[in-house]
């Protein structure tokens, strides 16, 4: 009887000193970019369910032990910074929050800060997360329309760019969330920004102005062919003198005024109807082409301004419909500079005009030709230009 009584109390002493459940926690904790682990404490060989709150994401597993690692539970959003996930374990439940870094710095847009033109730059696109991502990269080149690729980047990317004239290159690395800006600067390959100024007499006087205008940063080859044009190859073929030009001075950026000497005929062709001007601007084209040297030069061909009277009357306005038809889709090569526009407005011939609020002579005797402060005047628009392409500061 005595040993009976005593097995209750035996029992009751075998529950009161049995240990109590694990307590249910979760952690969350960043251990490596981009990635989230949680670590969660409850009961052994008891199925529990993990949630992450904001993707609607679970996991449900039966641990062998007390501790549960998730190592790679979730990865970073960049629809919300603030993570919430909760853990449930038959009645018990537990949470957890963890706050990951914006996608503002997520992109990182590395490229050298100078290369040698015409050379390939190397530009890294890097996931600072390393999860991978779409970033759409851009590249503007001087005096150049902007070009674009899409990219997946699976930590990092490198592009090879093409600086094949000199100038600065604008970067720009773009996702919904950044825009990166870089710039690539191509220095000349001799140093200096190399110039060719040429044409006809209509070039004289400008280009002292513009080797002026352009200081230290520039050198400048004038080639002036007085009384030649593209419409009297007799005196000088201007299409294979603008190759051996090209492939002789191997201009960065060639300045062009030619055209008054024009009018001859051409193809069969006389000045000035259809014809004639498509005939010229096949020409002209031909010459662009030459000087833009495969996209390393860049060509400011100026129009000519509208003459006082005689045949010139005629013949401009044919030579610069035919340098239009020429410079067509070629813009990332030529610009035309319409001296029109601000000697001649809406083809009015005019001796003076207003610069810097006086009324000054900007035409020669002739009729035709700038005077010196006409062709200071040009030159500035000219390297204005040049500036604004960035491939001369």
């Amino acid at each position: 009887m005595r040993r009976a009584a005593a097995l209750p109390l035996a029992l009751g002493l075998i529950l009161l000193i049995a240990p109590a459940a694990e307590a249910l926690t979760v952690r969350a904790s960043s251990p490596a970019p981009g990635r989230i682990a949680l670590r969660v404490e409850g009961r052994a060989g008891v199925p529990l369910t993990v949630r992450d709150e904001s993707s609607g994401a679970e996991r449900t597993i039966t641990p062998r032990g007390t501790t549960v690692v998730l190592r790679r539970f979730a990865v970073w959003s960049c629809d919300a910074s603030l993570r919430r996930f909760t853990v449930v374990q038959e009645s018990d439940s537990a949470a957890a929050e963890l706050r990951t870094p914006s996608c503002a710095h997520r992109v990182r847009l590395a490229a050298p800060h100078t290369v040698r033109a015409p050379r390939d730059a190397p530009v890294r696109v890097i996931d600072r997360w390393r999860l991978g991502s779409r970033v759409r990269l851009c590249v503007e080149p001087p005096g150049a329309r902007e070009r674009c690729r899409r990219l997946r980047v699976k930590r990092a990317t490198t592009v090879r760019v093409r600086a094949r004239r000199p100038g600065a290159y604008r970067l720009s690395a773009r996702t919904p969330q950044q825009r990166l800006r870089r710039t690539l600067v191509a220095r000349p390959s001799s140093g200096r920004l190399r110039i060719l100024a040429t044409g006809d007499s209509m070039i004289q006087i400008v280009d002292s102005f513009i080797r002026e205008r352009a200081g230290g940063g520039a050198s400048l080859r004038s080639d002036a062919r007085v009384s030649t044009g593209i419409s009297k190859p007799s005196l000088l073929d201007w299409r294979a003198h603008a190759r051996d030009q090209a492939a002789g001075v191997r201009p960065d950026v060639t300045v062009m005024f030619l055209g008054a000497n024009d009018g001859f005929r051409m193809a069969g062709a006389d000045c000035c109807g259809l014809p004639w001007v498509a005939e010229y601007g096949r020409r002209a084209r031909e010459m662009m082409h030459s000087y833009a040297r495969g996209g390393r030069g860049r060509v400011y061909w100026l129009l000519l301004p509208a003459p006082r009277d005689g045949f010139f009357r005629e013949t401009f306005p044919a030579v610069n419909a035919g340098l239009r038809q020429a410079a067509r889709g070629l813009g990332d090569d030529v610009e035309l500079i319409d001296l029109n526009e601000v000697f001649t407005p809406g083809g009015r011939y005019r001796t003076s005009m207003r610069i810097g609020g006086r009324v000054v002579r900007v035409r020669q005797r002739d009729g035709v030709h700038l005077n010196t402060t006409g062709a200071a005047l040009a030159a500035k628009l000219v390297v204005a230009a040049i500036r604004r392409d960035r491939m001369l500061r």
